[in-house]
């Protein structure tokens, strides 16, 4: 590494750290402000407001990560070119891609990272932090055992939905349940029971009835005891957490977007938020190489100009990104596509200003 590298990224380090924690602030700061009447109105402890925003924060940083490094990058080569050593070094035959190679190099690497960070860190302080919410601080939530789940709702294979009033996880026994099967979204059956068990092998329904819908009207068929074997779930399946799509890591999402599949529902939005997995943390990357361009010895951008150009640049990218979202989840383009398109856009872009800011 030459001295000139370690010189650059000494600053874009610097800078990045400095945009991280100011971003952070500057999130939690407003959203506090939108959240105080919130707050006061359900006499929200101190301890636990602060609680919830220290499990916000990884997932703020992954917000805010790919705009303080474009930030920073725009800082860091912007001061350069302000001092006219950026002039200085081109002059010397070192490009301007070979001096931004150290941040884009840095931005890969922080691409990766934050996958990693996304996968393993994220969803669980996400998780953590919305239970503090509903139980500590709105309370309309309560803290349930780990051996009981309360109003069970649980997506089955081949369009059946469970309902049940309690499910005792250790002995494997639903309270009041109900079992729904449709047809596309019309339903075709509903079986209702007091006590459902599993006996090893097989769901076991007790002192229930049967009811079959068709075109002619409603028959309802009485039983003490229903063994059913054509379930495909089992207990276990039943016991797990129950958590939103959109907090799910990857593992995870693509688990139950293999079920959806299997119960016949639309699976387009899932796969949108799937992909996205992967192509948000390359946002970094991308903006490194638009940072550099933008800064090249004949824009010499001021600080004011730099924050503001940072800023513009953002916006369009979220509103791309949340454009291109919106499509995938309708199924207007394919899910992929609406993944990637804010990318494609922004790296075509930022390809060519670098390619442009180097002749």
């Amino acid at each position: 590494m030459r001295i000139h590298d370690r010189y650059i990224l000494g600053g874009f380090w610097r800078n990045l750290l400095i945009g991280l924690v100011a971003f952070t602030v500057i999130f939690i700061t407003v959203d506090i402000n939108e959240e105080i009447d919130n707050y006061i109105d359900h006499d929200a402890a101190l301890y636990d407001v602060a609680a919830y925003y220290l499990f916000q924060i990884p997932w703020i940083v992954l917000l805010v990560l790919p705009v303080s490094v474009l930030l920073s990058a725009v800082f860091s080569l912007g001061k350069l070119s302000r001092q006219n050593e950026l002039t200085a070094f081109i002059a010397s035959g070192t490009s301007l891609v070979r001096l931004a190679m150290p941040i884009i190099a840095s931005a890969l690497l922080l691409s990766i990272g934050t996958i990693a960070f996304s996968e393993l860190l994220v969803p669980k302080t996400n998780r953590r932090s919305e239970q503090i919410m509903l139980v500590k601080i709105e309370k309309r939530k309560k803290q349930e055992s780990f051996r009981f789940k309360n109003h069970l709702h649980y997506e089955g294979e081949n369009n059946r939905t469970y309902y049940a009033e309690r499910y005792d996880v250790t002995l494997h026994e639903l309270r009041n349940a109900v079992l729904q099967e449709y047809r596309g979204s019309s339903i075709q059956r509903r079986v209702d029971a007091q006590k459902v068990f599993w006996d090893g092998e097989k769901w076991v329904f007790l002192n229930g009835a049967i009811r079959e819908f068709t075109p002619g009207g409603e028959r309802i068929t009485p039983f003490d005891r229903l063994p059913m074997r054509d379930l495909p779930e089992r207990p276990e399946d039943l016991a797990k957490q129950e958590i939103d799509p959109e907090e799910m890591n990857y593992t995870e999402l693509k688990d139950y977007i293999d079920k959806v599949r299997r119960s016949g529902g639309e699976i387009d939005k899932y796969l949108v938020d799937l992909y996205f997995k992967f192509s948000f943390p390359f946002t970094s990357l991308i903006f490194a190489v638009i940072g550099a361009a933008l800064s090249s010895a004949k824009r010499k951008p001021s600080l004011a100009t730099g924050f503001g150009l940072t800023l513009f640049i953002s916006f369009t990218y979220y509103g791309i990104l949340r454009i291109g979202q919106a499509l995938g989840h309708s199924g207007v383009i394919q899910p992929v596509l609406g993944a990637w398109i804010g990318n494609i856009i922004f790296f075509v872009v930022g390809g060519v200003l670098l390619y442009r800011a180097n002749q």
